[in-house]
């Protein structure tokens, strides 16, 4: 097939500086040339196109000798830039890999994607949603809680300090992130049990890869238990064994195994995912898994000795790099029947 390949690459290496927390979300140029060179090793050939202002133009030009788009486009800026490229593709009648436009849209948006998730009686930790304007009123929580901004991933303003203990220090920890991401805040209790993330694969009948522990036993006494940016891009990828950072397969009962498997496929229908996506869980106090998160375009790190998820979930299950991207590829053709 001809394949256009569509993504934001990351000009600056994480770090705790405004650029490099701008470009979080993007994918570095190793990732980019590994994720090409596989399209082409599932025997497709392959044209990229970076996901900037000049995209549409190019995608317009071509569009007739496109057969599929493999997206994994952050969006340029705004609270529903995920959508952005899927929108696009719509709009010009491009088929394209991962989740639509609506559902990218909705889960950038933790609070509507926990709303959406209640709605259909799934489990997630109480919240409170507070607008970009709205009074940071909050009602009804069990400290610890951690205050997120509402719209980013990849642990983008999610800090070590995040984590608020005592309710005199939450009205300044709101306002600060407000101000500093320009969008709405998350206020979310926190849970004290073990955190795992799943990659949820497929379509009609949606299956997962073997399910990832985050190892929180390795952390210093200076970082909190649970993916702040700093353990993420800073401090996981600075260890001598960065393996050590995460348990997988995972070792839990069959019955947690298999409800968390469930709940999962669940939380990817209800948002109308597509091929692929990863879900973050964690234990509450009774050992009940609760949904947290869902990655619409989860990381592709390329290198084995980089913690990147779905390659961990991968390889876990005897899967190459080329498979690994291969089976999206695979998922999209049998959704659209190419």
């Amino acid at each position: 097939m001809r394949i256009v390949f569509t993504f934001n690459v990351r000009h600056v290496k994480p770090a705790l500086k405004k650029l490099a927390l701008d470009e979080a979300e993007f994918d570095e140029p190793e990732t980019i040339k590994a994720i090409h060179d596989a399209i082409v090793a599932n025997g497709h050939t392959c044209i990229d196109i970076e996901a900037d202002e000049n995209a549409y133009g190019k995608l317009k030009k071509i569009k007739e000798n496109i057969d599929l788009v493999f997206n994994v486009a952050e969006g340029l800026r705004g609270e529903i830039r995920e959508a952005q490229v899927p929108a696009l593709l719509e709009m010009l009648g491009i088929p394209y890999t991962h989740s639509g436009a609506l559902a990218q849209a909705v889960t950038l948006d933790k609070a509507l994607t926990k709303k959406i998730w209640q709605y259909h009686g799934l489990p997630t930790p109480k919240f409170a949603a507070i607008g970009l304007n709205e009074k940071p009123y909050v009602e009804g929580l069990r400290f610890p809680v951690l205050v997120k901004p509402n719209s980013e991933g990849s642990s983008k303003g999610i800090f070590n300090d995040s984590l608020v203990e005592e309710p005199g220090q939450l009205i300044k920890k709101i306002r600060a992130v407000r101000k500093q991401y320009g969008n709405g805040v998350l206020v979310e209790e926190f849970l004290p049990g073990r955190e795992f993330t799943v990659t949820v694969m497929g379509n009609s009948q949606p299956y997962i890869l073997p399910i990832v522990e985050q190892n929180y036993d390795i952390f210093p006494d200076t970082l909190k238990k649970f993916a702040s940016y700093e353990a993420k891009w800073l401090f996981e990828d600075q260890l001598p064994n960065p393996h050590e950072a995460y348990v997988c397969p995972v070792k839990i009962s069959r019955s947690l195994e298999k409800l968390i498997e469930k709940l999962c496929i669940q939380a990817f229908e209800v948002l109308h995912c597509r091929d692929i996506a990863r879900v973050d869980l964690r234990l509450d106090a009774q050992g009940k898994p609760q949904l947290l998160e869902i990655n619409t375009m989860p990381g592709m790190l390329p290198d084995p000795d980089v913690v990147s998820y779905y390659p961990v979930a991968a390889r876990a299950a005897g899967w190459d790099y080329t498979r690994m991207i291969g089976q999206i590829i695979t998922h999209a053709k049998e959704r659209l029947n190419i």
